[in-house]
């Protein structure tokens, strides 16, 4: 049965390069490998090193250590501003400070602390002002006034501040079911903006809620992930497009597997279900899991397997997820699996790595500050 449009969720499916959840203890091993490289590098590989940096905090957080994953954020917002203070890095390296300080933002929204989460998004007219890393980071200082309006001066910098902006708020006020403070966010940003496929699915939501109806698929459409997305929410609500959007998940499906992929597919196939149609659900699940083993997204295979085992109990698949689930270091797998939480992130091994690596990179940089 569709869905009241009141009901309908709050939840932005648009793309945007979603990591995939390979194993923790590989993606662990690999990140703690790269940032070892990175920091050994001379000058500095501050690239490679954020980007394991990045995954590393990712890791943390997905194995259920919150708390060792915002200070992993906030060692490599030390490990950046040392250098980039010591002209051992360009001025324009400082952008990357930020990313740190956005993901204990997401980190805020995982754990539904959306309201707390909105400060580590700042606009662009707001960034001198938000105290990036304020008090956080020991002897180094947050992010000055005049380093964030260096990072506004640049082209890049600028748009970076406000595409996170725009679209890490808007999902955090998504996940808050704040529709009356994501309307006047898309409203601000709707000219500036409007090429976000986030921007442009936030509206189609909201209008959908409004009570509109959005216009139909015209027949030999070729989809995207970013219009298949607002046609999940259109046949939630509307049964008559069913049909036009499990066209779309059929021709996606056949598409170079990703993350973004698999979460269309996935929220696609619960609207199959909620209307009852459940051989054409199945049908997407099964397309979906292989998708995953594709993508060797052991989460994402988890979830889906479980869903699948629900619809057909003699598939075998609820026997494959706990399979999955044996050795897995998801937090949310290995509940459902009915496994024991993880010790934290320091007393297990495999994932101790990640902080070892850590501040081996932050000593380095000590050591080269002190160089005369």
């Amino acid at each position: 049965m569709p869905a009241p449009v009141h009901d309908l969720p709050l939840r932005l499916l648009s793309p945007e390069n979603r990591l995939t959840k390979v194993s923790v203890w590989e993606r662990a091993r690999e990140c703690a490998a790269e940032m070892d490289r990175a920091s050994h590098r001379t000058p500095f590989d501050a690239d490679a090193f954020c980007r394991a940096a990045n995954r590393g905090a990712l890791v943390l957080a997905m194995a259920g250590d919150f708390e060792e994953s915002e200070r992993s954020c906030q060692r490599q917002a030390r490990v950046l501003l040392s250098l980039v203070r010591r002209g051992l890095l360009p001025r324009s390296e400082t952008v990357r400070v930020l990313q740190p300080w956005i993901n204990i933002g997401r980190l805020r929204v995982i754990r539904g602390d959306w309201e707390g989460a909105l400060a580590h998004f700042p606009a662009p007219d707001s960034l001198r002002d938000t105290g990036v890393f304020a008090g956080a980071l020991g002897p180094e200082h947050g992010l000055t006034p005049d380093e964030a309006e260096g990072v506004l001066d640049s082209e890049s910098g600028g748009a970076f501040v406000t595409n996170t902006h725009v679209v890490e708020t808007a999902k955090a006020l998504a996940r808050g079911r704040r529709a009356d403070l994501l309307a006047a966010h898309v409203s601000r940003w709707r000219g500036t903006a409007r090429t976000l496929p986030h921007v442009r699915e936030a509206s189609a939501l909201l209008a959908l809620r409004g009570g509109a109806k959005l216009p139909a698929v015209a027949p030999g459409t070729v989809p995207t992930l970013g219009a298949t997305a607002i046609e999940v929410h259109a046949s939630l609500v509307d049964a008559s497009r069913t049909d036009s959007l499990l066209r779309s998940l059929d021709t996606l499906s056949e598409r170079a597997p990703s993350a973004d992929l698999v979460a269309v597919l996935r929220a696609g196939a619960g609207v199959l279900r909620s209307q009852d149609r459940v051989d054409d659900c199945a049908r997407v699940l099964r397309r979906t899991a292989d998708v995953c083993r594709e993508l060797r997204d052991e989460a994402e295979l988890f979830a889906v397997l479980r869903e699948l085992g629900g619809l057909d109990p003699a598939s075998g698949a609820a026997q494959e997820a706990l399979a999955v689930a044996a050795d897995s270091g998801y937090a949310f797998v290995r509940a459902q699996a009915g496994e024991p939480p993880l010790p934290p992130a320091e007393h297990e091994p495999r994932l101790a790595v990640l902080i070892a690596a850590e501040l081996e990179a932050e000593s380095r940089t000590t050591l080269v500050r002190r160089t005369p």
